[in-house]
């Protein structure tokens, strides 16, 4: 059963390119999985997407020149996983699995995947005989090679490579203490919690799911991964403030600023969906949040609708490539190049609204989960060319392999007087 979910999602994405944490969630939800069971369903579906392009490596001498459908295709890969990467799970058990699988649609299709994945044990796994390092590197960490080029010129190979082999490594499962409501010394009494490698506000959780838990439930921790509880103590925004949150889904920076300000003040926040901002809300209430004025609309005309300089604080956690985020979400490595130049446009467009609302004298924060220069360093040293009387505070920049923490960038910058 575990496997069979593992398809439905795996063929989801592939269909419809379904967000596969969102896709796997509603399987899990609605199933009868045991805990185990939930758990080996998770690893098949991101191990098999995380390692895609070598897996397809694995079977491309199986397969060449042969008709292969889709279905049959995702049903090899995911075997080749389990077969490859995954121990504790029988040789035996992994081809019944997929030779049952299989043939539910095509009793032919049971004997094809069963040969190919018997042959494949027979032979073991195939080297990689590439020459060219960008090439074998793309290959060996399934990322490609358009990022590999990329992460390669803007930092050096060797930089390009860490980050590649930490994206395939599980997920940390880091959260934030809700200060509201509970001080990080009581919640580490838990054993179940630990201090976390970088956020003042950080722990770590070791015993499974933390949405699961009372804790978050009671709003007493929320799941932020470390990188991001940098970004709203960087604001510093004061009790006294009119903040300004301008792209705030799902309400994770939100939540922290309105712990720092000791919900006092007043955030304003938007996002651009409605949906999205029904997530906001259930987050305000569960962590008991009271300061927050929230709105659906697009940040890109918010100087439309206020009078110019009048936010004290403002934070642009801006959409990005997500290229920090590839551990967590290993789909986005699958994304075209070519939406980049939508992304900065739009970067840019937020960058002159927040310019245009940010008071004489008072700081915002420009944030990404991406960690290519293009959508940082670089948009903010146009931003700067164009508004001469901002200035940098505070950069900061946190590759994913240093902290085992998601990649972000963070920057600070305050208007002049």
């Amino acid at each position: 059963m575990a496997r069979t979910i593992a398809l439905e999602v795996l063929i989801k994405y592939q269909n419809e390119q379904s967000y596969l944490n969102i896709t796997l969630n509603d399987y899990l939800e609605h199933s009868r999985l045991s805990r185990s069971d939930k758990d080996l369903a998770t690893r098949i579906v991101y191990g098999t997407i995380q390692n895609k392009l070598y897996l397809e490596y694995q079977l491309a001498p199986y397969v060449k020149g042969k008709k292969i459908k889709s279905r049959e295709k995702m049903i090899l890969l995911m075997s080749l996983y389990q077969l490859i990467f995954l121990d504790k799970v029988p040789d035996y058990a992994v081809i019944d699995e997929a030779v049952y699988l299989a043939k539910k649609r095509d009793n032919f299709a049971g004997k094809f995947v069963n040969a190919i994945l018997r042959n494949f044990l027979r032979n073991g796994k195939r080297e990689i005989d590439e020459t060219d390092q960008f090439k074998k590197l793309s290959i060996e960490t399934s990322h490609p090679l358009w990022i590999i080029k990329m992460l390669s010129k803007q930092y050096d190979f060797e930089t390009a490579r860490k980050i590649c082999q930490h994206n395939n490594t599980p997920p940390t499962r880091a959260a934030r203490v809700n200060t509201l409501k509970i001080t990080k010394t009581d919640l580490l009494k838990d054993e179940n919690f630990s201090e976390a490698n970088l956020s003042p506000d950080g722990v770590l959780y070791k015993a499974g799911n933390i949405a699961n838990t009372d804790y978050f439930k009671n709003g007493l921790v929320t799941i932020q991964d470390e990188s991001s509880q940098l970004i709203a103590p960087l604001l510093d925004p004061q009790e006294t403030d009119l903040v300004l949150d301008m792209c705030c889904a799902p309400g994770s920076k939100t939540t922290h600023l309105a712990a720092i300000m000791n919900n006092q003040g007043k955030i304003v926040a938007y996002d651009l969906f409605e949906h999205k901002i029904k997530l906001v809300k259930d987050n305000l209430k569960r962590l008991g949040v009271n300061n927050v004025e929230l709105h659906a609309g697009d940040a890109t005309l918010l100087k439309d609708h206020y009078p110019k300089a009048v936010f004290d604080k403002i934070l642009l956690d801006a959409p990005c490539s997500g290229l920090g985020v590839m551990k967590r979400k290993p789909e986005i490595k699958y994304h075209d190049s070519s939406a980049m130049d939508t992304i900065i446009l739009l970067q840019a467009k937020l960058l002159d609204n927040a310019y245009y609302l940010l008071k004489k004298g008072g700081r915002m924060v420009y944030s990404t989960c991406t960690i290519n220069k293009k959508e940082n360093e670089l948009m903010i040293k146009q931003f700067l060319e164009k508004y001469q009387d901002m200035k940098i505070v505070e950069e900061k920049k946190i590759l994913p392999y240093i902290y085992d923490s998601d990649g972000f960038y963070m920057c600070k910058l305050e208007k002049g007087k």
